[in-house]
């Protein structure tokens, strides 16, 4: 979905039935005042402009921890075992509700071209 919460249009370009994820990486070597900046972004729709910001459509994607014994994953605030793990997408297995029952409601997906 687009929103994260109800004023912050986080994936812009999210479509229900794409058949993609929207994907974001940020590099981990940035200072606190740049992660600072990047939510103050989310905010001002300026995140995707930055950057310190990778954004991709993609149809999965694989995780594997290289060169530390361990560490910590996190999904979605859930802690997960520190070990390799993979999300991909099952098209037309969720169901997307909306207020008038045909459209999603997001008008920011046009302002974005996302490379696929």
């Amino acid at each position: 979905m687009a929103y994260v919460g109800e004023d912050a249009q986080f994936f812009p370009a999210a479509m229900p039935s794409d058949g993609y994820m929207d994907l974001v990486c940020l590099n981990g070597n940035i200072n606190r005042r740049e992660s600072i900046r990047q939510l103050d972004a989310v905010y001002k729709k300026t995140f995707f402009g930055r950057d310190s910001v990778e954004y991709k459509k993609v149809l999965a994607y694989r995780i594997t921890p290289r060169n530390q014994p361990r560490g910590f994953i996190s999904i979605d605030g859930e802690s997960v075992p520190f070990e390799p793990f993979q999300a991909e997408i099952h098209k037309g297995l969720g169901r997307v509700i909306s207020k008038n029952g045909m459209v999603y409601e997001n008008s920011g997906a046009e302002l974005y071209i996302v490379h696929k």
